[in-house]
């Protein structure tokens, strides 16, 4: 059970959807956080090529080398705050995770089916915002700050610290000085087992319709890696009922 509802966990956070050292640079030469972004979504295709996507759906694989686990795994995202995610385990079962706008929920084959309350929901309808996710857009934040340049993943990266509006998550993001694209993020997470540390890194960038999309991105929560390949990416094609909430969970929600 207690496999299970980690990798419920770590599902949740891949379909949402670290280790450096640190080398300060002077002060007067980093770049405005705004300047930052600004060349990270022109690196990614720009505003406009961005704005045209409604949807996204990603089909690959979730492996856990620790636990000897590989699954299949299948991720849609539609804006403007819409997620679900099935990842199939063999000889465990599916473990289905969503949000549609109002409720998230959770199902894995051990401990059934839930409803995401509280900071969970708050989290998962921050990593849902569709728009605000690909652009990270000012207005979702109370701050934004550049704080150093580091080595990141092999790679000179602006680090910027940032801080959701409303409910003061924070999340440290990393951004690479060469190509600008994004490189990694860290975060604390709230998750079943408490809240626990996610160190993220992001890579295999590829061309999909105007933009570019990370391929590979391998994620640390506590003693756990996970690396999630995505095979197959497609742009807006995702039905509204992919939303919908699963029968199990209805009886769940209160009149």
């Amino acid at each position: 059970m207690k496999l299970l509802t980690r990798l419920t966990s770590l599902t949740a956070l891949a379909a949402s959807a670290l280790s450096f050292s640190a080398h300060v640079a002077n002060a007067q030469a980093l770049p405005s956080s705004a300047e930052v972004i600004a060349n990270y979504v022109a690196a990614i295709g720009g505003k406009d090529a961005i704005m045209q996507i409604k949807s996204i759906s990603s089909v690959g694989t979730l492996d856990v080398p620790a636990m000897g686990l590989s699954a299949k795994m299948e991720v849609a995202m539609a804006a403007p705050n819409m997620v679900a995610s099935r990842t199939n385990i063999p000889g465990m079962g599916e473990i289905v995770t969503g949000f549609d706008g109002t409720f998230g929920w959770a199902i894995d084959p051990s401990a059934g089916e839930r409803l995401l309350a509280d900071k969970e929901l708050q989290q998962t309808k921050e990593s849902a915002d569709f728009y605000a996710n690909l652009l990270f857009t000012a207005d979702h934040y109370s701050s934004m700050q550049v704080q150093s340049i580091v080595e990141f993943n092999g790679e000179k990266a602006y680090k910027l610290k940032m801080v959701r509006k409303g409910s003061g998550n924070e999340s440290t993001q990393y951004f690479s000085v060469s190509s600008a694209l994004l490189l990694g993020g860290e975060s604390s997470q709230v998750t079943p087992m408490g809240n626990v540390q996610v160190t993220q890194t992001m890579s295999a960038y590829k061309q999909f319709g105007g933009i570019k999309m990370p391929t590979k991105v391998e994620q640390s929560m506590g003693p756990t890696k996970l690396i999630i390949t995505m095979s197959g990416v497609t742009l807006n094609d995702v039905p509204a009922n992919a939303f919908d909430m699963p029968a199990r969970i209805k009886p769940l929600v209160k009149p």
